[in-house]
């Protein structure tokens, strides 16, 4: 679009300029304006063949030097070793509806991304891990470019059939593309919260946008452990009497733990078996019936043998209790290929 007001400013210029030149030669109004039309049109075009000739040119060149120069291969070499990530999407938009007011008011865009995050939700996770090893590649990557060690040959640049300062001047140009093609971290989160009524029509909205900074902190955040409070808050909304009600009768209204019943006088509470606060999700297979008691002696705990049980929400593999520098958590068999981890 910008290229486009370009032209036509371009255009109108030769235009004015050509009109007010001709006119003093030319008495006839329509063909004056004929000339003109077709004058600015001539240099419009002029403009665009010595353009497609220049990026004719410059390609040419640059295939030259590719093939040529060492310290180009070099660099390539670095990258291909390093292996630089693709990202799914680098501008994404998540959109969260709220049902109330007051939910809509206290929602922060940074619990929405982490939520997103711990779900993974339409690779969310894998962009933001895929950006911040990037970024890490793009130092490595610079710092040994520097190391390089590698003077420009007579032999190159007499293959090339240019001179020194020529051949010099091109590959400077393709080093500093190659680089610059692998510096660009730009991943964009933008929020948009919506607050609903019953008849799914839009109240209120409030939008925010996130930049690569910003990323940066949510993934390290979110590695480390730190976000638990707002998977916790996200989940607990999921959690209703029609669930409820679904698991009292797939569990015969009968604890799972003690098999008490609301006949020995205990009441029943839904219970999820990995705790919201640890990542767990509300869905049928992970919540139980349990009686009072038993949930308040439960607590915020995951039983070891639905540990054994559990699948990496990342990739798949299998979760496995560890010992850390910080205590005991819940880590994914696949490390060091995947980070998850849970506390325990």
């Amino acid at each position: 679009m910008k290229k486009i007001c370009l032209n036509v400013l371009a255009f109108l210029f030769l235009d004015v300029f050509f009109s007010e030149v001709l006119k003093e030669f030319i008495s006839d109004n329509d063909m004056l304006n004929f000339l003109v039309f077709f004058i600015s049109l001539f240099f419009i075009l002029l403009y665009y063949c010595f353009k497609i000739i220049l990026n004719y040119k410059r390609k040419k060149e640059s295939s030259i030097v590719l093939n040529i120069s060492y310290k180009i291969k070099e660099i390539n070499k670095l990258i291909d070793e390093l292996d630089f990530k693709p990202l799914n999407q680098k501008v994404r938009t998540i959109v969260e509806k709220e049902y109330s007011r007051k939910s809509f008011d206290r929602v922060l865009g940074r619990d929405i991304v982490y939520y997103n995050l711990d779900n993974n939700i339409d690779g969310i996770a894998d962009d933001f891990e895929n950006v911040c090893e990037n970024k890490n590649k793009y130092d490595k990557l610079i710092e040994q470019i520097e190391k390089i060690n590698v003077s420009t040959s007579a032999e190159e640049v007499n293959k090339s059939n240019f001179s020194m300062e020529k051949f010099l001047k091109v590959e400077k140009r393709l080093i500093d593309k190659i680089i610059s093609d692998k510096s660009n971290f730009d991943i964009i989160v933008k929020i948009k919260v919506i607050y609903v009524n019953r008849n799914n029509e839009i109240i209120d909205s409030k939008s925010g946008k996130f930049d690569f900074e910003d990323v940066l902190e949510f993934y390290e955040n979110w590695k480390n452990g730190k976000v638990y409070a707002a998977n916790m808050k996200e989940e607990r909304k999921v959690m209703n009497d029609n669930i409820r009600y679904n698991v009292l009768k797939r569990d015969n209204f009968t604890c799972k733990i003690c098999g008490a019943t609301q006949a020995n006088g205990v009441k029943l509470h839904v219970d999820h078996i990995i705790p919201v606060s640890m990542g767990g999700k509300t869905v049928m297979s992970n919540l139980q019936t349990l009686c009072d008691r038993c949930n308040i002696g439960k607590g915020n705990k995951v039983d070891k043998d639905f540990v054994d049980d559990m699948i990496c929400p990342k990739c798949g593999a299998k979760l496995v209790k560890r010992s850390g520098k910080y205590g005991d958590f819940i880590g994914c068999s696949n490390y060091p290929h995947c980070h998850y981890k849970r506390k325990l």
